[in-house]
């Protein structure tokens, strides 16, 4: 009967937490965001440089594509540090 007990008692945590506006510390947020934003900027270089040797390549088509989903993913990614609401 006490694991019951103990069991919808955790359930009710994961369901207040669902609907309350954030259970999350804002350093473990700020530490996501972080993360996210070093992972998105590897990437960013990592297509970038794809772009460029494609372009050295003489495969204009494949690296202009490349190139334009790169300034893309960069704007995005400007966008997202540049908002308040997301990382403060």
């Amino acid at each position: 009967m006490v694991a019951d007990f103990q069991l919808r008692e955790k359930v009710r945590k994961i369901v207040r937490s669902t609907t309350e506006e954030s259970q999350v510390p804002e350093k473990a947020k700020s530490l996501g965001f972080g993360c996210f934003t070093i992972g998105m900027i590897v990437v960013i270089l990592l297509f970038a440089f794809i772009s460029v040797g494609l372009l050295i390549q003489s495969y204009w088509i494949a690296g202009g594509v490349i190139l334009t989903f790169t300034l893309g993913l960069s704007y995005i990614t400007v966008q997202l540090i540049r908002a308040d609401k997301l990382h403060n």
